[in-house]
């Protein structure tokens, strides 16, 4: 009778799990207890022992890595853009932009392996993340750490290519990813926490160009520009977290798309709202060009408000998508506009 009923509760679970992967609530190798190993694509191509490692890093999962790697091309543009008196050559951007790039996957991966290994016990009741490579026990507590130090040491190289001031804003970065991965504990709002560390680029790529970004002729629009960068990430990332929010709530994580569950677009236009405004105020205090206004400020509005009205929030494929392509629709909208300013003041030299 035991087992019948042990059964029973299998079946109904795989009946939900079907259901759910009908709705696009569910993926169908997320299912719980369903781990396969690569078959295609980079990871498969590596060594067995390796490949929970890459996963850690999300090597094959490229829309975190937008989140890390945006805000340092929207930092770096703005940079070039306000530089005095030295203006940096369109090349020389160009090289740090993929510089910039090495930098943020390794950055990424050392993040990723920090909140894994901390997250370890909520992920394995949270159904988008129980195959974690820590989760299901394919890395342990301990060679998580190793990873995640591995990855902080090799930055250090790539740091010598900035000037010395980039180490202080690299120290405060990694600090506040660290804190992010605590916050969820204590707080319902950990996005609030995550801005911070992302938007920290901005003030990375001016010290990487030489312009002091606290000083007093950059200050108000510089912390304006961070200032939307952290309104940003709260928005997506409480959209992405929505995807989790059933499972979350069980497990007892602390999240905005928990605290907002009902209410997340109403504090999407309000988030959104207030990053355009601090957008049109950089723009206006450092004196940027039309082409700033339609692409960074224009085109980011459109771009946050065909994200709020289409995304679906109670299907976690739709959360997924809007997660992903909002890097490209938004901060692709920030960069062209703040690259189109550069080109435009420089003529291309």
């Amino acid at each position: 009778m035991q087992r019948a009923n042990v059964l029973g509760k299998r079946e109904k679970e795989v009946v939900v799990w079907v259901e759910e992967i009908k709705d696009g609530k569910m993926s169908p190798t997320t299912q719980p207890g369903c781990y396969r190993a690569p078959t295609s694509g980079f990871n498969s191509k590596l060594p067995s022992a390796w490949v929970p490692y890459a996963e850690l890093m999300r090597i094959e999962r490229p829309a975190g890595l937008y989140a890390f790697y945006f805000p340092y091309l929207i930092g770096l543009a703005y940079a070039a853009c306000i530089a005095e008196p030295v203006v940096p050559s369109l090349e020389h951007v160009v090289a740090l932009s993929g510089i910039l790039l090495v930098w943020n996957i390794i950055l990424r991966g050392a993040a990723c392996a920090w909140n894994d290994n901390m997250d370890q016990d909520f992920d394995r009741q949270v159904t988008r993340c129980r195959n974690r490579p820590i989760a299901r026990g394919a890395v342990t507590t301990v060679q998580g750490h190793v990873f995640t130090a591995v990855l902080c040491l090799s930055l250090i190289p790539i740091l010598t290519l900035f000037p010395a001031s980039c180490t202080y804003h690299t120290g405060a970065m990694l600090f506040l990813f660290g804190l992010y991965a605590l916050a969820k504990r204590v707080t319902y709002y950990p996005q609030v926490v995550l801005g911070f560390p992302f938007a920290w680029a901005i003030f990375f790529c001016c010290a990487a160009l030489q312009v002091d970004p606290f000083g007093p002729r950059v200050l108000l629009p510089t912390v304006s520009l961070f200032a939307a960068n952290v309104l940003w990430t709260i928005s997506y990332d409480t959209i992405y977290a929505h995807q989790d929010v059933r499972d979350d709530v069980k497990a007892g994580v602390k999240s905005m798309a928990v605290r907002f569950a009902h209410s997340t677009k109403l504090l999407v236009v309000m988030l959104s709202i207030a990053q355009v405004s601090l957008l049109i105020l950089t723009g206006w205090l450092t004196a940027m060009s039309p082409a700033y206004f339609v692409g960074a400020c224009a085109g980011t509005a459109v771009a946050l408000g065909s994200m709020v009205v289409r995304v679906d929030l109670s299907k976690p494929s739709s959360c997924a998508w809007w997660f992903h392509w909002q890097f490209w629709f938004v901060g692709g909208s920030m960069v062209s506009g703040l690259f189109g300013d550069f080109v435009l003041r420089t003529g291309f030299h």
